[in-house]
């Protein structure tokens, strides 16, 4: 089947990521892979060594673009595309365009949900949505099992081992935190910020936090380190590009999040055998299970955010059982859910790979 794999993005996430892995996974299949993406897209070389043919397009008008519409037409029929699978609702709706103009022939359109928005996701024959949230409101929507999938997003364990040496919290006095994403408001980076200094004020460990990522809210972050005198607590690592290095350099990950569709980044926790805690929005929902994979927040409770990960904390490095079963029964349900061969299996499935 000729596949052409579109995203329109300008940044490297969660959701560029699985563009490429399900580009990756099809293309090992026997299908053959096009490419449709940004002409600023950071992924751009990634993507051009897996795909026999790439189009880069402006998108200078967003969602009502009809040069990019053209352009897209255009490499379809070129390339006598088959199907095309889009991530999030710019590429969703721009292939939809595209398609509806191209009277002679039948194109399938999937549409990937990396959001709670499914609004443009609707127009598609087929949709994949990354969490069980997503599943139900395309349901909700008049979406039927036949066309409407989950498949979770996944991480390749192809060099990974179980867990082999024992955490031990208990006898160790400095504690450092990890968290990465984007720097938004709705990361909650302020709170964990904030969090380092309470618990420097009220424990008997002393804690360091390392932030990995970028974003509108660095000047606000950096200011709060300052006005909190945290200089020597807290380092900006900006993007890091060795993912398992950044987990190497700390002791306990925080997914610290208000929202979080999925959250790729705990995966990457889970394979290196880092304990979590994490908020309960649908993403690391999802993924954990409460107690058994991680210590879980509650973004309902009065108790205020910055607490509760003071106190996952404290209760994780006093607890010496504990944090070892985290560790174990994560890269288990890695293994089982999330991994590449589990995602792999799901793609051959729904695109009938035999």
């Amino acid at each position: 089947m000729k596949i052409a794999h579109m995203i329109l993005t300008s940044q490297n996430g969660g959701a560029e990521k699985v563009f490429i892995d399900y580009a990756k996974i099809l293309g090992k299949a026997d299908h053959e892979n096009y490419a449709i993406v940004k002409n600023d897209a950071p992924y751009l070389d990634e993507i051009k060594n897996i795909s026999i043919d790439c189009l880069e397009t402006t998108n200078n008008l967003g969602y009502f673009d009809f040069i990019a519409v053209d352009n897209i037409k255009k490499f379809l029929i070129k390339n006598n595309i088959e199907t095309v699978i889009a991530h999030a609702g710019r590429a969703i709706f721009l292939s939809y365009k595209a398609i509806n103009k191209i009277k002679n022939r039948k194109i399938i359109l999937v549409a990937v949900n990396h959001s709670n928005n499914i609004k443009r996701s609707l127009l598609a024959d087929i949709i994949i949505s990354v969490n069980r949230e997503i599943f139900y409101k395309t349901i909700d929507a008049k979406r039927t099992p036949e066309n409407s999938f989950i498949l979770y997003n996944a991480i390749d364990l192809q060099n990974s081992l179980k867990p082999t040496k024992n955490i031990d919290f208990v006898g160790q006095n400095e504690i450092v935190i990890g968290v990465v994403g984007r720097f938004e408001v709705g990361k909650n980076f302020d709170k964990v910020i904030k969090m380092v200094d309470y618990f420097n004020k009220n424990f008997s460990k002393k804690i360091k936090l390392k932030i990995a990522g970028d974003g509108l809210e660095s000047k606000n972050l950096k200011h709060l380190v300052k006005d909190l005198k945290l200089e020597n607590e807290v380092e900006f690592l900006g993007w890091v590009k060795n993912i398992d290095n950044f987990f190497q350099q700390i002791d306990i990950f925080v997914m610290s999040s208000q929202s979080e569709t999925f959250g790729l980044v705990i995966l990457e926790a889970m394979k290196n055998h880092t304990p979590i805690i994490a908020t309960n929005c649908d993403g690391p929902r999802e993924i954990l299970r409460p107690n058994i994979d991680c210590l879980m927040l509650d973004l309902k409770s009065q108790d205020p955010i910055e607490n509760q990960i003071s106190n996952a904390i404290n209760k994780l490095t006093n607890d010496y059982e504990l944090a070892n079963n985290l560790v174990k029964n994560a890269f288990e349900r890695l293994e089982s859910r999330f991994s590449f061969k589990v995602l792999e299996c799901n793609l051959q499935d729904l695109f009938k790979i035999k």
